[in-house]
């Protein structure tokens, strides 16, 4: 049940399946391991490639500009004075046979002429009254050595006019770590074939028309080196350097700089620092992106290209959200700060000036990583827990799957930003950044109730109303008071936890609060339901939500 906090169905799930440890197989603990372990290597410009796209769609014989090959089946059909149909199979020497007309050579004819080359060879027999209509039925399937630095070196079949990419993506594509995207060979009988540079595909999408014959090999060499890039770019990560050096100009046509990028800094590789037996300083050149020819400028492999934007703002842009009378997007000085923001706002009757709400996407990027930390700790936990039995492991394994859905389901929350500003803040040291949200919240008359009551619902403000009042206006809670977790809700977007005496407290609760009630969790393992009602509670004041099962 979700609501703007969905907070009592899912605790008590949660309280029922934490009562013991949960045991999951090590394959499951090596697989998340695995997973951590591969987001900590670098992007490689190209390495989305060969992800499957490639290997479950194989030649079309439709097409017209295929070579027929030995092994390819023809249907012949000749009508008029002969008649004739029958499926021949190209043989070795690249012929077809037709009876009463012979021989006819069709290798290395395009399927588009074919028709044509067969219909002039049965009318050089029967000069009139028959005409003839061939048809290329299927491709011969070829078998093609995959070697060097590919992820699963072998022997692959698929069509002789497949293009390399679909043999390299059977063999698992090309090693990261030292196979090469460039250095690409295709060879026959030991002699070299086609030199294919797979960048000139992704760059320009060039690839050079070939037919494969069984045995063929394809053979991916190792990379000659690689230059790094990051900063204001569309692609941020390696970049391979074909040769000793690459011109800049085709690296950054490769990445593409964004919008902000002003200027380009090489830092020129670690190697260099050494020369001649004297030690010297590693250089960094920065070059003005719109003012240099940069295709006169070398990068050599293990370089750092750094692009970034040297334009300091001046101004801010910030959007005033919420009850007032103001435009909802200011433009301030740069440096600015909320006092002067707010001396610009035009408050109006139903302003509440008292609740302002500031929202800042740095602060939603910090939240959003402490979550994701808190919810693989959970996620740990939950994976190498023990059971001291079998029927106990079975339990527990039934137990993660609940618990590790629910961790999918919060890594989908989003917080919010918020930067608190609590009571007696001052807004003269607030300073403002690009992009920060404030907002005006409305004067409300109006309690929410939510979570583990009967009628979670709005209930008109009366200031000699205590906590426990509007709760029992919602129907009461769903358990008893020693059960369950009060928290309110300031409209500034503050949280207070009410505890003991407070329930009864009149003077507590205003206009615009809200109220949640949460169910305990069981503390027989209390670890586990410690750890998930903690996620639970930071979920709520970074999204202001509770994801429920």
């Amino acid at each position: 049940m979700m609501k703007a906090l969905l907070l009592a169905t899912s605790l008590a799930l949660y309280a029922g399946v934490a009562h013991s440890s949960i045991s999951i197989s090590q394959s499951a603990t090596d697989e998340n391991k695995a997973t951590i372990d591969q987001s900590n290597l670098k992007n490689l410009y190209g390495d989305w490639v060969f992800n499957g796209g490639f290997k479950d769609t194989s030649f079309s014989a439709i097409n017209p500009n295929y070579k027929i090959t030995q092994g390819d089946l023809l249907l012949v059909q000749l009508w008029g004075g002969v008649n004739f149909q029958e499926t021949l199979t190209v043989d070795p020497r690249g012929n077809i046979f037709i009876p009463k007309v012979g021989p006819i050579k069709v290798l290395g004819v395009s399927n588009a002429d074919l028709n044509e080359l067969v219909n002039k060879s049965v009318q050089r027999v029967y000069k009139a009254n028959v005409e003839a209509y061939v048809n290329l039925v299927s491709s011969q399937k070829v078998k093609v050595f995959l070697s060097g630095l590919v992820t699963n070196p072998g022997l692959y079949e698929g069509q002789s006019a497949d293009s390399i990419f679909r043999f390299i993506d059977l063999a698992g594509g090309v090693r990261q770590d030292i196979g090469s995207m460039r250095n690409i060979q295709v060879k026959r009988d030991n002699e070299l074939r086609y030199d294919i540079d797979l960048y000139d595909f992704l760059q320009r999408g060039e690839l050079p028309v070939m037919q494969l014959q069984d045995g063929d090999v394809i053979f991916v060499g190792p990379k000659q080196g690689e230059v790094e890039i990051e900063g204001e770019v569309g692609f941020q990560g390696k970049y391979e350097i074909k040769r000793a050096s690459a011109k800049l100009s085709d690296v950054m046509a490769a990445v593409i700089p964004n919008d902000k990028a002003t200027h380009i800094t090489i830092i020129e590789p670690q190697h260099n620092k050494v020369q001649t037996g004297a030690v010297k300083e590693i250089q960094a050149l920065q070059y003005p992106l719109n003012k240099t020819d940069l295709s006169s400028i070398a990068v050599e492999p293990g370089a750092l290209i750094k692009v970034s934007s040297q334009l300091k703002p001046t101004s801010i842009s910030v959007d005033v959200l919420g009850e007032h009378d103001s435009e909802f997007e200011m433009v301030l000085p740069w440096g600015a700060s909320l006092a002067d923001l707010l001396e610009k706002v035009e408050f109006n009757k139903l302003s509440n000036d008292s609740a302002i709400q500031l929202f800042r996407r740095s602060v939603a990027r910090r939240q959003k990583e402490m979550l994701d930390a808190s919810l693989s700790s959970l996620e740990q936990t939950v994976l190498t827990a023990r059971s001291n039995s079998v029927e106990a492991a079975q339990l527990r394994e039934a137990e993660a799957k609940v618990i590790l859905q629910w961790i999918e389901k919060a890594r989908q929350v989003q917080p919010k930003g918020q930067v608190l500003l609590s009571e007696g803040y001052a807004p003269d040291k607030i300073i403002l950044q690009q992009g920060d949200q404030v907002v005006i919240p409305s004067k409300r008359n109006l309690v929410m109730v939510h979570g583990e009551v009967l009628f979670p619902t709005a209930i008109a403000f009366k200031a000699d109303m205590s906590v426990e009042d509007f709760i029992a206006k919602a129907g009461g809670a769903n358990d008893d008071w020693d059960n369950v977790n009060i928290l309110l809700q300031k409209p500034n977007g503050d949280f207070v936890k009410i505890e003991g005496r407070q329930l009864t407290k009149e003077t507590l609760v205003e206009a615009g609060d809200e109220i949640f009630v949460l169910a305990k969790p069981d503390m027989k393992e209390w670890q586990l339901t410690k750890d998930i009602f903690q996620v639970i509670y930071q979920i709520a004041i970074s999204a202001a939500v509770v994801i429920g099962i």
